[in-house]
């Protein structure tokens, strides 16, 4: 381990003792194992192969931009989960667990992040059609046991999986809480870059619930416990 990353750890602890994050294992889960991400080349990588550094696409209000992953969340490479996958009239679709967050667009056209088993046939997801941005209504739902779940995390908290556009959280009802908790692991996954550290997060290391996101779901359960799903 890094010393800066054995440093970062310690003050996460000093910060508050009794909230070590392997206290509360909590439940993450995300996206199955058969998804693929887009890449800012225009490339599709399969999600289990994803890698810190790497560029992906994502969206900002009307635009398509690059974000970059930080890590994997959670990983289990043999694990099995109920998976909900949404299909849509465009052809795309998109399986994550129940309490991962996707945005639907209202017909103001603003994002509205629900779970996964909360959105309903004709809800609006926002896909790539041609590299260009669109909304697609949802025509479809199964719910279906899949084996292999990935939790990516990008510095936007956003990615296009399997061309549809969806959230990196699960497990708390507030999509910009989620990213605001994760402030801390952004600025050290930037000054860990600028070392040159290659890996900062040892995620392809690792297998199950990141201690990052353990300690994120501790956040939410110390400071907005309505917004946790437990």
């Amino acid at each position: 381990m890094h010393f800066l990353h054995k440093i970062f750890i310690g003050f996460l602890i000093l910060w508050n003792t009794d909230g070590y994050p392997y206290r509360h294992p909590g439940r993450y889960r995300c996206f199955s194992g058969d998804s693929v991400v887009r890449l800012s080349n225009g490339t599709y990588k399969q999600i289990d192969r994803l890698q810190s550094s790497d560029q992906i696409l994502t969206r900002e209000h009307s635009k398509v931009i690059t974000t970059e992953m930080i890590m994997m969340l959670d990983k289990h490479t043999s694990g099995k989960a109920l998976f909900y996958t949404l299909i849509t009239y465009s052809g795309h679709q998109i399986s994550l667990t129940e309490h991962h967050l996707i945005p639907i667009v209202d017909s103001n056209g603003n994002d509205t992040y629900l779970f996964a088993k909360h959105v309903q046939i004709g809800d609006q997801l926002i896909v790539l059609i041609n590299d260009t941005l669109d909304y697609s209504p949802v025509m479809n739902i199964t719910i279906e046991m899949k084996k292999q779940y990935y939790a990516p995390l990008t510095m936007t908290g956003t990615l296009f999986v399997n061309d549809i556009f969806a959230s990196c959280f699960a497990n708390v009802r507030d999509h910009r809480f989620a990213q605001y908790s994760m402030t801390p692991f952004r600025v050290y996954y930037k000054l860990a870059r600028y070392l040159s550290i290659a890996e900062p997060f040892h995620t392809h290391q690792r297998e199950g619930i990141h201690w990052t996101a353990r300690m994120m779901l501790y956040f939410a359960r110390y400071f907005r416990a309505d917004v946790l799903i437990l």
